[in-house]
C-alpha cells in the first residue's frame, strides 16, 4: 500500500523517529487501516529518501509500540490502532469487542488482521490461475494430486514422512476421525483412549456406538501400565489419543512414551488413531506416535487449531491394508474433501506461508502462557508452554459450575470439566481456559485478571446465580 507520509514527518527528530510517528498519525486517521501491508523497506526508503536501515530502524520502533506487526518473508503490516508507548504486539485493548463477553471457552488459534489479508491475497493469486480444477474435478477422491504432494511436504516437516498414495485428504480432522473411526470400528467395540478426552471423541462414540475405555493419564498423557493392564484385561480393538497437548489437560507424550504406547499397540494388535491436531504448536516438535506403527496407525491432523478454524483441510495418513476401506467410507460422506481450502493450504506449503503462520501461533501462544502464568501465579493448573490450553484446578469452595456461572455473569466465559470426561458419574474440580479466540492479548489478560479475582473470592450462594 502506498501512501506519502512526508507531509505528516516532524522535523529536528531523528529521522527514524520522524517517520515511526509518521506511520501513527496515517494508522490513527485510517489513512492506513487495519491489516494494511506497508511498503517495503527499500520502497519506502525511496519514497522518502532516506536509507534502508533508517526505514528498518523505523519499522522496529514502530513494532516495539505495538502498531504494526512485521512477518518475516510476509511483509509488515499495521495493527489495530489503539497503542500505548511501549506496548507489546497484541497487547492492546480491542475496542470493537467492547460489551462483548471475554471469550476464554474454545479451542481457537489466534486469527489476526494479518491472517485475512494473506487469506485474499490468497484468494487473488487462486483467481489469476486456472482454477477450473477446482470446480470441476470429482477425482481423484483421496485428493488433487497437487493438494496431495503439498500434503506429503506438510507431514514430513511434522516428522511423519509418508508416500501419497497413503494420503487422505478430508473435511477437517472431525471428518478424518470419523472415517477412521468407521473404518475399523463395529457397535459394541472398546476403544481405548485418555479418561479425559475431546468432546467429539464422545459424541463419535454415541454416533457409532462404540465403547470408550477411559485409562489413566499424568502429565505425559497415558500411562503405558494402564494401557497394558487394560489390553489384558479386555478386548481393546482401538486406540485413540492425541499425544501432544491434549485436550483438556495438555498433557503431552515424551519421546520415550510414545515409544513405549507404541510397543504396547504392537505387542497387543491395537490399531492407533492418533489425533494430531496440536503437534504442530510443538517447536522442533515430538515425532507422532503414528511414526513408531506405519502399518498399524492411522495419523489425523489439520490446520484448523494451528492457522484459523475455517482452514477445515484434514490431511490422514491411513495404514495401507484399510486405506481402500478408508477412500470408501470418504466417498460415502462427502465424495471428496473440498478442493479450494486444499488450494490456499497448497499455496501456503509451497511459499512458506504456513510455516510462518505456525511460528506466529508457537510465539503467540507461548506469550499467552507467559501472561497467565503472571496474572495466575498462586493457582494450579497444567498446561503446554506452546498450548492454547489451561486445565485449572479450582480453590476450595469452587466447584465447576459455580465458577462457570459466576464468570459468566462478570462477562467472561470458560468451560467446565464435563464435555471431556469418558466416566459421567466422575466430579472434578477443574474448568478449561482457551487463550487463542481473543486476538487481542489485552482482552486475555483482562480476562485472566477477572478469574484471578473471582477464584479469590468466596463463591457466592446458589441462588444469586439462577
Amino acid at each position: 500500500m502506498t501512501i506519502n507520509l512526508k507531509p505528516l514527518m516532524t522535523a529536528g527528530i531523528p529521522k527514524y523517529l520522524a517517520i515511526s510517528e509518521a506511520l501513527e498519525k496515517a494508522i490513527a486517521s485510517g489513512d492506513l487501516p487495519s491489516g494494511a501491508r506497508l511498503p517495503t523497506h527499500r520502497e519506502l526508503a525511496e519514497q522518502l529518501e532516506v536509507s534502508v536501515q533508517t526505514v528498518s530502524n523505523a519499522y522496529a520502533y514502530a513494532e516495539k509500540k505495538g502498531f504494526v506487526r512485521a512477518w518475516v518473508g510476509s511483509g509488515t503490516f499495521v495493527n489495530s490502532y489503539e497503542v500505548e508507548q511501549e506496548t507489546e504486539f497484541l497487547l492492546v485493548e480491542d475496542k470493537d469487542t467492547e460489551g462483548r463477553a471475554i471469550d476464554l471457552s474454545i479451542a481457537h488459534p489466534v486469527c489476526t488482521a494479518q491472517h485475512s489479508q494473506l487469506f485474499k491475497e490468497a484468494l487473488l493469486k487462486m483467481a489469476q490461475s486456472d482454477t477450473d480444477a477446482l470446480i470441476r474435478a470429482a477425482r481423484p477422491v483421496q485428493g488433487q494430486k497437487h493438494h496431495v504432494e503439498a500434503a506429503a511436504k506438510w507431514l514430513e516437516s511434522q516428522k511423519i514422512p509418508v508416500e501419497t498414495d497413503r494420503i487422505v485428504l478430508c473435511n477437517g480432522a472431525s471428518h478424518g476421525l470419523m472415517l477412521a473411526l468407521g473404518t475399523v470400528v463395529q457397535p459394541g467395540d472398546l476403544v481405548a483412549c485418555e479418561n479425559l478426552v475431546d468432546h467429539g471423541l464422545i459424541a463419535r462414540s454415541n454416533i457409532l456406538k462404540f465403547k470408550l475405555c477411559g485409562l489413566a493419564t499424568d502429565h505425559e498423557g497415558i500411562i503405558p501400565e494402564a494401557f497394558e493392564e487394560a489390553c489384558k484385561q479386555k478386548v481393546i480393538k482401538v486406540l485413540c489419543c492425541t499425544p501432544s497437548m491434549s485436550n483438556p489437560t495438555s498433557s503431552h507424550m515424551s519421546l520415550t512414551r510414545r515409544q513405549h504406547i507404541a510397543d504396547i499397540a504392537r505387542k497387543h494388535r491395537v490399531l492407533v488413531i492418533e489425533d494430531d491436531v496440536y503437534g504442530a504448536l510443538e517447536p522442533d516438535r515430538t515425532p507422532p506416535l503414528s511414526s513408531f506403527l506405519p502399518d498399524q496407525a492411522f495419523y489425523i491432523t489439520s490446520l484448523t487449531k494451528t492457522v484459523a478454524p475455517g482452514m477445515r483441510t484434514g490431511f490422514m495418513v491411513a495404514p495401507r491394508h484399510l486405506l481402500q476401506h478408508t477412500i470408501s467410507r470418504l466417498a460415502a460422506t462427502s465424495w471428496m474433501a473440498t478442493p479450494m481450502p486444499f488450494e490456499i493450504a497448497s499455496l501456503w506449503i509451497n511459499d512458506g506461508t504456513l510455516k510462518r503462520l505456525i511460528e506466529f501461533e508457537q510465539q503467540e501462544f507461548s506469550a499467552r502462557q507467559r501472561l497467565a502464568r503472571k496474572v495466575l501465579a498462586g493457582f494450579e493448573y497444567d498446561y503446554h508452554p506452546n498450548g492454547m490450553h489451561i486445565w485449572l484446578h479450582l480453590p476450595e469452595g469452587w466447584g465447576a459450575d459455580k465458577l462457570v456461572a459466576t464468570a459468566q455473569k462478570g462477562n467472561l466465559l470458560v468451560t467446565g470439566y464435563q464435555p471431556f470426561v469418558v466416566d459421567q458419574t466422575q466430579r472434578l474440580n477443574r474448568i478449561r481456559i482457551s487463550l487463542g479466540m481473543e486476538c487481542s492479548r489485552y482482552r486475555i489478560k483482562y480476562g485472566l485478571k477477572l478469574l484471578a479475582e473471582i477464584l479469590g473470592s468466596t463463591p457466592p450462594p446458589t441462588h444469586f446465580l439462577v
